[in-house]
């Protein structure tokens, strides 16, 4: 009975330390989920995509407070509509309406509609 738990110990120690891996030599980073990695000056993944192939320096989100399956995108000096987002995005547009908005008005005139975006600069 001895023999039986001292082998499962010994085995689980060497597991242990057969599985962690030495840091700097891959394995996840430390601090971040994996797919979160810090690109575009923290704007979200799924986001990013939505500017399309380039994503510019500053990146201007707006969105309007009663949707989290649309923003609208600031996109070579004008505003573009995105929307039908799948629901990894929604999660990502919901965590923006969280960010401070903008304290001054973005550098395009933010589109007409019935209530006041809530813009965020990424960069």
């Amino acid at each position: 009975m001895r023999t039986g738990i001292s082998i499962l110990v010994a085995s689980a120690i060497c597991l242990g330390m057969v599985s962690a891996a030495e840091p700097g030599r891959g394995g996840p980073k430390p601090g971040r989920p994996p797919g979160h990695a810090k690109k575009h000056g923290g704007l979200p993944p799924g986001l990013a995509k939505k500017f399309g192939p380039t994503v510019p320096a500053r990146c201007y989100i707006a969105v309007d407070p009663r949707y989290d399956d649309r923003a609208w995108f600031l996109i070579d000096g004008r505003w573009v509509l995105r929307q039908g987002f799948a629901p990894d995005v929604r999660v990502e547009v919901r965590q923006v309406m969280a960010l401070p908005a903008l304290p001054s008005p973005p550098p395009v005139p933010l589109p007409k509609v019935q209530v006041g975006l809530h813009v965020v600069l990424f960069g």
